[in-house]
């Protein structure tokens, strides 16, 4: 009988697999303080996007802070505050589009993000994702026509949006201490891809990036 190959101190996959497990505890046990506050997790809904017969579904299940008088205005936040939500790990959601409900699980992150079969008319459509018998939010995807062979494909850091990358300092300044609304787009961009949407009619457009699913709220505001 063949043995199995006995695991080192310096293995790779021991290591990531300890940190996670490290890192799930902790998330857990800041799940629980907050719950102990009476607090309850909603489901934060990204947009997506579907085709003939199918739509991506994308958001994340977390336990946020209550909103400050500055979001509640939407005056913007400092960058620091998206990284404070509590990732609900493994939590059951609801998306129900148009007469069908579907129920699916969130991964460790608390992401959910699922391919469902759906009949939606191209363009932009909207269903409803709730969590723990929670408050139902809408959520959008884009669904693109089977007729439409042309998309954009987009970076987000340094391509729309100005994040220094290549300096770490200033990114991370830029990230988490500025005010949101203080973010530089990078100039001609919005201009070139509003002129490539308008010559395209029906076109997607999906922006890329390594980034945290945290920064996508600010990214779409």
């Amino acid at each position: 009988m063949a043995s199995r190959p006995a695991q080192t101190a310096h293995d790779p996959a021991r290591r990531i697999h300890w940190f996670a497990r490290l890192e799930r505890r902790f998330h857990a046990w800041r799940e629980r303080v907050a719950r102990k506050k009476g607090r309850t997790p909603v489901v934060l809904p990204f947009q997506g996007y579907g085709g003939d017969g199918w739509v991506r579904v994308l958001g994340r299940v977390l336990i946020v802070p209550p909103p400050t008088g500055r979001m509640r205005r939407n005056d913007g936040v400092r960058g620091w505050r998206s990284f404070v939500g509590i990732a609900v790990a493994y939590a059951s959601v609801s998306v129900t589009i148009g007469d069908e409900t579907h129920e699916v699980v969130a991964d460790r992150g608390g992401v959910v993000d699922i391919v469902l079969p759906a009949s939606l008319e191209p363009g932009w459509q909207t269903f409803r994702m709730s969590v723990e018998g929670g408050e139902a939010v809408e959520a959008h995807s884009f669904v693109v026509d089977p007729s439409v062979r042309f998309g954009v494909v987009s970076d987000v850091d340094d391509t729309v949006m100005v994040t220094a990358l290549p300096r770490p300092l200033l990114a991370a300044w830029n990230s988490f201490v500025l005010n949101e609304h203080a973010r530089q787009p990078v100039p001609g961009m919005a201009v070139l891809l509003e002129r490539l949407v308008k010559e395209h009619p029906g076109a997607p457009m999906i922006y890329l990036s390594t980034g945290a699913w945290n920064v996508a709220p600010t990214l779409n505001r």
